[in-house]
């Protein structure tokens, strides 16, 4: 500050000015204004204020952090928990240093220390959550105890070991573990998708038991051996539809048929054991059998023409010369008169071979149905379907007998069946007009998709010229009605039916056969099967149905077995326009196999009616049998399948008479001799390939020949001697004649 004159008594003379500080006896007290500093006891203050000498004074204001300079007298002795220590002395610092989880930090006057977080920390009270620690307790005196059930993770104890995997880790209770062990233990062995095995390494045997005994051993002599009870082992269930593919040695109960059935290659799916008995109307059917038949004519059925009108015969055939069969359908229908008959549904073993064919006549008040062989002897097996005024409307099993005593010419109902309860049906119906005198025969087939019928009309035969009936079909609501109109009023109407439904069961009979509901796809699957030991040959009544499609057929199908199995089909009706079912016959041993296979693919339900005969061989006279020990004289033309040996082989002779043209017949002789008598022309008679003939000509004269059309060894035909006969060999291979000159003999 700035100080002028200082004046009055109170100043000292000691008081002096210098410059424009002041100074109290020198240095008592020294103001530098300059520097804003005041000196006791020195005139050259360096701070603010500076003391020359000892300050005494009750109190300090301020932290005293700027205090330099202070001597300490006393030591600061440092002691530990550990009673060690050491000695802080003048001028020395004091450092308290932190460490892990432990910090220091000094600020103004404070000293501030951290430490970790205790509240992580267990203490012998606290409770505490841990968190991926691992408890080490390997070892002598380390343990964890005291843990209950309740303190671990959910999901580290399973107490149901009813669903684990491969992969699951956690521990099982007690409570599981017996539940798991009281379960293999008493009720099933379950090893999810593995197998599970059971070996016996020994001669011994494996055996399980129940309520104390035992029911089944398996050994090595017996598989399976359950004779120790008297009750039952329980067969696979299932429909028809539900069938595996099937493998050899398979069984299993069906239930659509109520039937056991086995696999085997051969028949397929096929049921075991005694089946339920065909029902059959033997009212209005009959079988016969005629043998003997030779090429005159003969009887093979006949009836009182005032029983039936008409009459359909399935018919087995046997050529017993040649040993071939063939099925045959003969439609019979009379006017008391005169009989007429058609045939048709013919399978043949032998396409060339010729067999029985029939006729007809009324004779002695019988309409006959007459038989004359292609060969000397001829047998026939024969089932009968006939119908007439005596015939009573009636239902035994899948056939139905119907009347309808009046059909005009307005179309009217002359059957029906329920629409949801069969699919198709078989008729053979009778016609008898009372007005004009005239009847007929005709047959049906009718099938039906569930909306709409579908028909054909086959097979009329009339006694006069008119068809006495038109068919047709139609879904009424809930019914499939056959409809009739009659070419003239008053007609009587017959109807013989074979129904038969989607579900068909199986059964057998003499006669007859129902062949079971069969589920076939595109691949030929078995529908059934015969033994030629039992039967001949078959008619079928099919019908197919595929509900994904909606389609369905009906058809006729003929089967017949002698060295192999032949079928035929037709006719067919189908809702789909095209076929559905194309079937097939073959021949294992003694078992005939019929299959089917289905347009519509996977799923098309196949079922049967079946008439089967048997037409064993029937044997044949001596005066038509080959023998074997007596010299016979054979005529005709025989053909050997295998080779044939002999002693020695008598060829014909054969002179033939000189003329201009003269022919060459190797069925008159297997050597031919000529002398010539003039020029002369040589034709061909009956040559077939195969044949050959040797040719001797006598050509004394010199006459020019001439040959038919043939290839001469060499290339040209030869020039014959004049002298002796001239040998030449002729043979016929396919349609060619070839010859060869031997030679001249004297």
């Amino acid at each position: 500050m700035a100080i002028g004159r200082i004046s009055g008594s109170v100043l000292k003379s000691n008081l002096t000015r210098n410059g424009v500080d002041l100074a109290f006896e020198t240095n008592l007290l020294y103001l530098d204004v300059t520097n804003s500093r005041v000196g006791i006891g020195t005139s050259e203050p360096t701070t603010t204020l500076q003391v020359a000498g000892t300050v005494t004074a009750t109190a300090f204001a301020g932290d005293g952090s700027q205090l330099t300079g202070i001597n300490v007298d006393t030591n600061i002795q440092l002691v530990g928990d550990d009673s060690t220590g050491a000695t802080l002395g003048t001028g020395e610092t004091f450092k308290i240093a932190g460490t892990q989880n432990v910090s220091t930090a000094v600020s103004g006057d404070t000293l501030t220390i951290t430490g970790p977080d205790l509240t992580s920390y267990i203490t012998a009270s606290s409770t505490n959550t841990l968190t991926n620690k691992t408890f080490d307790v390997e070892g002598t005196g380390n343990s964890i105890s005291n843990i209950d059930v309740a303190d671990l993770k959910s999901g580290v104890l399973d107490t149901d070991l009813s669903s684990v995997s491969a992969s699951d880790d956690t521990l099982a209770s007690a409570k599981a573990i017996k539940a798991y062990v009281d379960q293999i233990s008493t009720s099933a062995i379950s090893e999810g998708d593995s197998n599970v095995t059971v070996t016996d390494s020994g001669t011994g045997a494996i055996t399980i038991a129940a309520d104390g005994s035992t029911i089944i051993t398996m050994n090595a002599t017996t598989v399976l051996d359950a004779s120790a009870v008297t009750n039952a082992i329980r067969l696979p269930n299932g429909t028809t539809a539900q069938r595996p593919s099937g493998a050899v040695g398979e069984i299993r109960y069906n239930s659509s048929t109520d039937t056991i059935e086995g696999y085997t290659s051969a028949g397929g799916w096929a049921q075991l054991g005694s089946t339920t008995a065909t029902a059959e109307s033997t009212d209005d059917t009959s079988t016969d059998d005629a043998s003997a038949l030779s090429t005159t004519q003969g009887v093979i059925n006949q009836f009182a023409t005032s029983t039936l009108d008409s009459a359909w015969y399935l018919a087995i055939t046997r050529d017993e010369i040649n040993n071939e069969v063939a099925t045959a359908k003969y439609s019979l229908v009379h006017n008391d008169t005169n009989a007429f008959v058609a045939h048709s549904h013919i399978v043949e073993s032998n396409s060339s071979n010729s067999y029985l064919t029939v006729q007809a006549d009324v004779a002695g008040g019988n309409a006959r149905l007459l038989g004359t062989g292609g060969s000397v002897v001829n047998s026939v097996s024969i089932y009968r379907i006939g119908l007439g005024n005596n015939s009573t409307s009636g239902t035994t099993g899948n056939v139905t007998i119907g009347v309808n005593s009046d059909v005009d010419s307005a179309a009217e109902k002359i059957d029906g069946f329920a629409l949801a309860s069969a699919r198709g049906a078989k008729y053979y119906i009778s016609v008898n007009n009372a007005t004009t005198g005239e009847l007929s025969n005709t047959e049906a087939l009718v099938v039906h998709d569930g909306s709409n019928a579908y028909i054909t009309q086959y097979g009329t035969v009339n006694t006069g010229n008119n068809d006495l009936i038109t068919l047709t079909a139609e879904v009424d609501s809930t019914e499939v009605v056959l409809k009739a109109s009659a070419q003239a009023p008053n007609c009587r109407v017959t109807v013989y039916r074979i129904l038969l439904a989607d579900d068909e069961s199986a059964s057998t009979g003499t006669n007859v056969n129902v062949v079971e509901a069969t589920t076939v796809s595109s691949t030929a699957t078995t529908v059934d099967s015969f033994n030629t030991s039992d039967y001949t040959g078959a008619f079928y009544v099919f019908t197919g149905y595929n509900a994904t499609e909606g389609a369905a057929s009906i058809s006729e199908v003929m089967v017949v077995a002698n060295d192999e199995a032949y079928i035929g089909t037709g006719p067919i009706v189908s809702t789909k326009g095209t076929d559905q079912l194309d079937f097939t016959a073959s021949l294992s041993g003694t078992s005939v196999t019929v299959k089917a296979a289905s347009t519509s693919g996977s799923s098309t339900t196949v079922n049967g009616y079946r008439v089967h005969m048997l037409r064993g061989s029937a044997g044949a006279s001596t005066a038509d049998t080959v023998l074997v020990s007596t010299e016979q004289t054979i005529t005709g033309a025989k053909t050997f399948t295998s080779v044939l040996s002999a002693t020695s082989i008598k060829d014909t002779v054969n002179s033939l008479s000189a003329a201009a043209s003269v022919a060459l017949d190797p069925t008159t002789g297997g050597i031919q001799t000529i002398t010539l008598g003039q020029a002369t022309t040589f034709t061909l008679s009956n040559w077939a390939s195969g044949h050959r003939m040797t040719l001797m000509i006598d050509d004394g004269s010199n006459y020019a020949v001439t040959w038919p059309t043939m290839q001469w060894a060499g290339g040209v035909a030869p020039t014959l001697a004049t002298s002796g006969f001239n040998t030449i060999e002729l043979w016929y291979v396919g349609s060619t004649l070839y010859g060869a000159y031997v030679g001249a003999h004297s």
